[in-house]
Formats: structure tokens, C-alpha cells, sequence
């Protein structure tokens, strides 16, 4: 699996006869599904296909590749600067991975991950990234499901929602949005340039003229910053394009609530687990952070953790002598507490907690919230850089 995403996202090429074959035919029904995925952009931009409109602001933010380009802290990081506005929030998203769950006294087919009165689902019964938010943002409505437009609606008949963020929003067309914003990670934009299945790509590149602006994340240089932005902005001249960066922000005991510093783990072995779509992420975070690893164990994304996972993992640690568990925040939502107290030595299990940052102010998307809501409510508040 691993050689043949390398070659989906261009970091290999194919070398051998057989590959180089298979990877044509891939290419060959990208080509196809391209087409398709073009045909149905051109029908709603003819509105030959209708797409609702919201009574209240929709900003969507999605990508144009499959796979993690940290789409779930940019919604998290949104959220926050939103905070300024007192306004009634609502996030919605697919709930990819989980099924169809009617949460007691809500309609068939929206997940009610959480309500102003707090977080009323946990996995499998609703999505991890769903979770994490709900768990993040108190007093956030968050839902999930399959028809956005229908999870909009009932937002704001139920909650009175008057900002809504759609989350892997960019091919969900049936939307209207006033704010449409794409995140490509900046050490692969493109993949290997094809669609899938023969790339990572979910639309053409030309797809990037509908969006409003570009986030190239995971750019942690202006180096690699500049390399990127030379691939795109020929495809879309003009277009407001800012680099980020997902960076450690503290460690969380899991089922506690008083964070630890980054500096809590460099003196102790751990034994580090994930399942989530780039693993490699999580390696070069917990390096920079100086965290000490005794061993990797590496998941499918979306893992869905058991007791009896979670006891094979604490026997490795002990083998190979850690004093502690790490894994990522999506992980830990996954993770009932109460599975650390089963039989042997318990050992701690903390979770990193990330928070997405912007080298440059991203000043034009500050601008755009001001435009699309006016002036913020505690202006003291407000995430706007000085004049």
C-alpha cells in the first residue's frame, strides 16, 4: 500500500513495466471521473443544477486531493477567530467512517454530534474529527451526514445558526458559499498531477479558479512555501495564497483537563500510536517537541480502538520499558478512560493537542470575515492585525 501512495502522491515513479502499465490505466479512469466531476461543476455554475442558499453565512473549507491536509484544525482554528462575533455557530461535515446514527430527538439522517448544551456523541457512533471539534468548542452546534444542505437547515430552524462552517466542503456543490477555501499541503500540491484512482486529486487543478483563496499547510519554510506557490499560482493567478503550519501546542492527560507542557515528556520513553491518513506528521511532531520513542505502532486511518488494542499496546510499552502512551487528539477521542484501569500496570496515556499558525497574518481573510459579518461584537477581541 505504502509504494503504491508514494506513487500517487509523486514522490516515486513507477520503474518497472508492470507498474508503469498499471499506473496508465489508473490514469486512464482518473481521466474519466475528471470528466464527470467537470461536467457536474459545469452544470451548477450554469445552474443548470440548483444549490441551496442559506439564510446566514456559509464558509467551506475542503481540499482538492484525498488524504489529510489538516482540514480539521483549519475549521477548529476558524472557529476561534469567529469567536469575536458572538454569533450562533454551526459546524457540518460528512462523518465520514461512522454510520447514519439518529441521535435521540433528531431526524433521520443527522448525526447530532453536539448542541449548545454540549457533546452528545462519541465513536463509532459519530465521526473522530466530529469529536474533536465538538470536545474543542463548547457551545458549538456540530452535525454530520450526507446532505449538507438538510444539515444547514436544521441548524438554524433548531439552534437559530447564523454562521455556518462546511467542513470538506469544496466538492459539495449543492451548497452556495460565501467564503470558499482550499488547503493543499504544500510538500505535494498536486500529487503526481492525476485524478484519481491514478493520483490523489479529486477534481482537475482548474477546479481551484471556483475557490476564494489557497492555505498551503504543513509549509513550515518559505522555501518550500515559494516552491509551491511557483507550481500554482500559474493555474490560478491572482488567487490570495498564505502558507501554515500545524504546531504542538501542549499534551492532554487523557479523561483530565489540565494540560502539560511539550517540555513534560522530553525526559520520558514512550511508546507513540496513531491511525490517522499521515502518520509521518505525527513522527516530525513529536521530534520537534523532543518526545523520546521507544517504538511506532501505526494504524489505518480512522482505527477503531479497543479495549483489547489498547492492552496489547501497554504490554509493548512495558517490553520495550516506556512510561507512557502518546498519540494524536484525533486518536484520542477514540479512547475510553476507563480502558487504562484494566488489569496489569496501568500506564499514562496523553494525547498532543495542535494548533494550526500562519508565519504571516493572513490579513485578506480577516478583511473577508469583516465584509461578511461586519464589524465583530468585542472588537478588542478581534483577530484582526493592527492597522
Amino acid at each position: 500500500m505504502k509504494p503504491l501512495l508514494a506513487l500517487l502522491e509523486g514522490r516515486t515513479q513507477p520503474t518497472t513495466r508492470t507498474t508503469r502499465a498499471a499506473m496508465t490505466v489508473l490514469g486512464g479512469i482518473g481521466h474519466l471521473y475528471g470528466a464527470v466531476m467537470g461536467l457536474r461543476a459545469t452544470l451548477y455554475r450554469r445552474h443548470l443544477l440548483s444549490a441551496y442558499r442559506a439564510p446566514c453565512p456559509v464558509i467551506s473549507v475542503g481540499n482538492l486531493s484525498a488524504g489529510g491536509t489538516g482540514k480539521t484544525p483549519m475549521v477548529l482554528w476558524l472557529a476561534q477567530q469567529l469567536a469575536p462575533w458572538h454569533r450562533r455557530l454551526a459546524i457540518v461535515s460528512r462523518g465520514y467512517g461512522t454510520p447514519a446514527t439518529r441521535t435521540p430527538g433528531g431526524p433521520e439522517g443527522i448525526t447530532i454530534v453536539a448542541d449548545p448544551d454540549g457533546v452528545r456523541l462519541a465513536p463509532p457512533q459519530a465521526a473522530d474529527e466530529a469529536v474533536l471539534l465538538a470536545r474543542r468548542l463548547p457551545g458549538v452546534t456540530v452535525l454530520t451526514g450526507a446532505d449538507r444542505s438538510r444539515l444547514i437547515r436544521f441548524a438554524v430552524a433548531q439552534y437559530g445558526a447564523e454562521i455556518i462552517l462546511m467542513d470538506d466542503g469544496f466538492q459539495h456543490l449543492r451548497v452556495q458559499r460565501d467564503l470558499d477555501l482550499v488547503l493543499m499541503d504544500a510538500r505535494r500540491p498536486l500529487g503526481n498531477g492525476a485524478l484519481l484512482p491514478g493520483g490523489i486529486l479529486r477534481e482537475c487543478p482548474q477546479a481551484l479558479h471556483r475557490c476564494h483563496a489557497i492555505i498551503l499547510t504543513r509549509c513550515g519554510s518559505e522555501g518550500l512555501f515559494e516552491e509551491a506557490k511557483g507550481l500554482l499560482t500559474p493555474l490560478v493567478p491572482g488567487k490570495p495564497l498564505w502558507r501554515a503550519n500545524h504546531q504542538p501546542a501542549d499534551w492532554m492527560p487523557l479523561g483530565e483537563t489540565n494540560p502539560l507542557p511539550l517540555s513534560a515528556l522530553t525526559a520520558t520513553p514512550v511508546l507513540a500510536f496513531c491511525g490517522i491518513a499521515r502518520p509521518d506528521s505525527f513522527a516530525r511532531l513529536l521530534e520537534q517537541t523532543g518526545t523520546r520513542t521507544t517504538g511506532w505502532e501505526i494504524f489505518p486511518d480512522h482505527f477503531a480502538f479497543t479495549q483489547k488494542r489498547l492492552d496489547a499496546l501497554v504490554q509493548t510499552a512495558h517490553a520495550q520499558q516506556a512510561q507512557a502512551l502518546v498519540c494524536t487528539e484525533k486518536d484520542a477521542v477514540k479512547i475510553d478512560p476507563d480502558w487504562l484501569k484494566g488489569e496489569g500496570s496501568p500506564l499514562p496515556l496523553l494525547f498532543l493537542r495542535m494548533d494550526l499558525h500562519f508565519p504571516t497574518p493572513p490579513v485578506w481573510l480577516y478583511q473577508r470575515l469583516t465584509a461578511l459579518l461586519g464589524p465583530p461584537s468585542s472588537p478588542d477581541a478581534a483577530p484582526h492585525p493592527p492597522a
